[in-house]
């Protein structure tokens, strides 16, 4: 770690994150992935990318001649309404990270439907 090491917290909140994350990482992997909307969940753990997300559950459901799915549809399953813990967080992280894409109301009459 060089110069560009970030701001250290203090003992207590960096035990508080770690123990954060701890328990972030035992809930994705004990994840019973079982349902297509769990697996995006999963994925979505452990890639943080939408578009990793369709990519690789598309290659899977090619080979299994099922019908593909798209990133929109990624990301409603990861907006909707969280089931367990895990979704809860990955939710709540999502809508924090795109907070600033999301905020932005279309100027009247610039769309039209």
């Amino acid at each position: 770690m060089g110069n560009d090491m970030k701001h250290l917290p203090t003992v207590s909140r960096a035990k508080e994150e770690i123990e954060y994350l701890q328990d972030y990482v035992s809930l994705a992997e004990v994840y019973h992935a079982n349902t297509l909307k769990k697996e995006i969940i999963k994925l979505y753990a452990y890639t943080g990318s939408i578009q990793k997300v369709a990519l690789q559950l598309n290659e899977e459901r090619e080979a299994r001649n099922l019908p593909l799915i798209d990133a929109a549809f990624v990301s409603y399953t990861i907006q909707s309404k969280p089931q367990d813990p895990l979704h809860k967080l990955l939710r709540t992280n999502y809508l924090q990270k795109t907070k600033h894409i999301r905020k932005k109301p279309a100027e009247k009459g610039k769309y039209s439907y």
